[in-house]
């Protein structure tokens, strides 16, 4: 019964993920654009820029390499454009990710690297600061624990806790980030889909408070096996600056080797 259960699931999951679009006369990659396109109006809306003017466009390229079925490495590297006229800031990253092998779901051994798994930690360091000019440069030294849990319907809960190690100019500090989120993977037209909303909190050492609250929802497109692009927005709010209240519009190309 136990081994029956287990087909029926696996055979569940690859249904979900099924390419429907091998029947469709709507090639993925026009889909996908298509996709983008009704998201970014969306976003850039009146309505929506009436409420939370966009302050900021934060394009981003992120890679990860399998280096084999429970560690991958994870590059980034994004640019932030502000209307206010502040420099353009930049941040590169790299990390090392590690999940937990399922021992007793076999049919997440082959799923996605991050959306199947259950739980995994992220240790990376990030350089970030503006692109011209003479600003502080921030080096960082991370560590996270993400936690996936499977709600009803197809919807996951997931939770993260990050560990920041700053240092801003020479002067160390710490941060803690607390972040929840719900998503859920769609296949319209035969594109994966994944639609997410999440909010985080976060303390830092050299206020003593938690001075700050992201709030983010946007959409992960799969244009291929290897590619995939996220279009989200974001709010920050910050009760002891004024200045980092800033909304987002964010684009992020990804690639999977």
């Amino acid at each position: 019964m136990l081994i029956t259960s287990i087909s029926r699931r696996a055979d569940t999951q690859r249904l979900l993920r099924s390419p429907l679009c091998e029947h469709s006369s709507v090639k993925p990659n026009l889909a996908a654009a298509a996709l983008a396109v009704s998201v970014l109006s969306l976003l850039l809306s009146p309505r929506v820029n009436a409420q939370a003017p966009i302050g900021a466009v934060a394009p981003e390229l992120n890679a990860f390499f399998k280096l084999s079925d429970p560690v991958r490495v994870f590059l980034l590297g994004n640019l932030s454009s502000y209307d206010s006229g502040d420099p353009t800031g930049g941040e590169l990253g790299a990390h090392l990710d590690i999940t937990l092998m399922p021992r007793f779901r076999a049919y997440l051994r082959d799923a996605d690297w991050a959306r199947d798994r259950y739980f995994w930690t992220r240790i990376g360091y990030t350089v970030s600061g503006q692109v011209k000019g003479q600003g502080a440069i921030e080096h960082r030294g991370l560590l996270e624990l993400t936690a996936r849990v499977e709600l009803p319907e197809q919807v996951w809960l997931v939770n993260r806790a990050r560990y920041e190690l700053r240092d801003i100019d020479s002067v160390l500090s710490q941060r803690y980030r607390l972040r929840t989120g719900i998503e859920r993977e769609f296949t319209p037209f035969g594109v994966p889909t994944l639609p997410y909303a999440q909010a985080e909190i976060l303390y830092d050492t050299r206020t003593d408070s938690w001075n700050r609250q992201i709030y983010q929802t946007g959409v992960e497109v799969e244009i291929n096996k290897s590619w995939r692009y996220e279009v989200y927005f974001s709010r920050q709010v910050d009760s002891r600056s004024s200045s980092a209240n800033i909304a987002t519009l964010g684009l992020v190309l990804k690639l999977y080797r």
